[in-house]
């Protein structure tokens, strides 16, 4: 059972330009499973997921995990990783 949808003014900028353009959304949603289908993309967050639950993370929510530029892996805050890019 789908859940119930959010009330309009509720929700986030973005979250109504898709709402009030389904062509939009459609496209959004049809490029968005393109690039996760990309085997890069799988096998990063196969490296991302591995040292989750490594770390005791899995499942729980908690802090993101972070590709660094010498291609380590280290937790970090949500916030602070969507700063990074």
């Amino acid at each position: 059972m789908a859940r119930e949808r959010m009330p309009y003014d509720s929700l986030s900028r973005t979250a109504k330009f898709y709402r009030d353009k389904p062509a939009a959304d459609e496209k959004h949603k049809k490029t968005s499973l393109a690039a996760a289908k990309k085997p890069a993309r799988k096998k990063k967050n196969a490296e991302t997921r591995a040292y989750r639950r490594a770390n005791g993370l899995e499942g729980k929510g908690g802090p993101d995990v972070h590709h660094t530029s010498n291609g380590k892996l280290k937790i970090m805050s949500a916030s602070k990783n969507r700063r990074i890019g």
